[in-house]
């Protein structure tokens, strides 16, 4: 069976890595199964090529469709799928239509909400929609109209092989009494403003802590693009050693990072479900769409992790976090098992598998 993946790839990373746990998870169920990713060139944003090919896959790009171009490329990307699996991409469904024996599996974002009214009729011809929230993240109820096709899976968390924070902290030389924030600044997903304030924010705060009570703090930026730019952002002549900044790394790496952090910045909902799962502290900085606003204040709310809107988020705001964090850890422990507990539980990953290869199969024997 041949699976390919479609993710969105005009925001951050997190629908890449999130597809890739998947096909992790496909894998371990069937072996046999082939897994390949298309990527729409038209939405794209660069970090998420070079992610994908982080994780193993070298994608097939969708280009531009035309009314002349549309069955020569649509058939030469999908046409040897069995299950096409799209996670926040389902403006491609249409595309089905000149691919017809492949089954079609969506994975939407919250809140769906009131376009659910103008999609319903598209959803209904899907074979499958996995729900990979939380109950903490409510079914909207919208979604009623495609019930019969749901399955509520929860997040795909894929985390046996991840090492526990004093190995993590080991394999990355972190010393011993040493803080470590982390923050991934992929290309400011969300807004090149909004972008700019968080990593400004983080930056400021953890640069008081570091002069203040916390002198052996050190900062981790990751999936950064271009180094110099944030240099020329932060007005620095040279990044201090107190700060190590790695470019897009593979989605291994990226959680043994989480692991071994103190706090973790959460702007994206893939890296709240991972640090919350892993039992990392959070503080939260959700981007300004409904998916990672709906978790982050549902977080907040619940006491599971410090949650800024938007228009919170400031240097002292970040500051008075962190020193929570690190200076009260009892607190800070009954936060980052509240998370856990809300985050996990359920399916997952592997029941989301179990879909597909279900659906395929079925496709497979009514095209037959």
């Amino acid at each position: 069976m041949k699976v390919i993946m479609l993710p969105c790839v005009e925001g951050g990373i997190g629908h890449v890595s999130r597809t890739a746990t998947l096909a992790r998870a496909l894998k371990r169920a069937d072996p046999s199964v082939q897994v390949e990713y298309v990527i729409d060139t038209v939405r794209l944003r660069p970090p998420n090529i070079e992610m994908t090919m982080r994780m193993g896959y070298q994608p097939r790009l969708l280009p531009p469709i035309s009314r002349q171009n549309r069955n020569a490329v649509t058939t030469a990307c999908f046409g040897d799928a069995d299950v096409i699996v799209d996670d926040t991409a389902r403006y491609l469904f249409p595309l089905r239509a000149c691919v017809p024996r492949a089954a079609w599996v969506s994975i939407p974002i919250p809140p769906v909400g009131d376009e659910l009214f103008g999609d319903w009729p598209m959803m209904r011809q899907m074979d499958a929609i996995i729900w990979a929230y939380a109950p903490l993240v409510a079914l909207p109820e919208e979604m009623s109209l495609v019930e019969d096709l749901i399955t509520r899976t929860g997040p795909f968390l894929d985390l046996a092989a991840v090492p526990g924070r004093e190995e993590a902290r080991a394999g990355l030389g972190a010393e011993p009494g040493s803080p470590m924030i982390l923050y991934a600044v992929r290309n400011f997903p969300f807004t090149r403003e909004f972008g700019i304030r968080v990593l400004t924010a983080v930056y400021r705060a953890a640069e008081r802590l570091q002069r203040g009570p916390h002198p052996g703090l050190r900062l981790h930026l990751l999936a950064v693009h271009d180094r110099e730019e944030l240099r020329g952002i932060l007005g620095l002549e040279a990044f201090p050693d107190w700060v190590r900044l790695e470019g897009v790394v593979p989605q291994a790496e990226a959680l043994r990072h989480i692991s071994a952090a103190d706090i973790v910045i959460g702007e994206g909902t893939s890296t709240m479900h991972e640090a919350a799962a892993l039992g990392t502290p959070m503080v939260l900085v959700p981007g300004p769409i409904s998916e990672t606003l709906l978790l982050g204040e549902a977080l907040g709310r619940q006491g599971a992790a410090h949650s800024f809107l938007p228009d919170a988020v400031t240097p002292e705001a970040l500051e008075g976090a962190f020193r929570a964090v690190l200076d009260r850890p009892g607190e800070t422990g009954i936060m980052r098992d509240r998370a856990k507990a809300l985050i996990t539980g359920g399916g997952g990953v592997d029941a989301a598998a179990r879909i597909i290869l279900e659906t395929g199969a079925k496709r497979r024997a009514a095209t037959a």
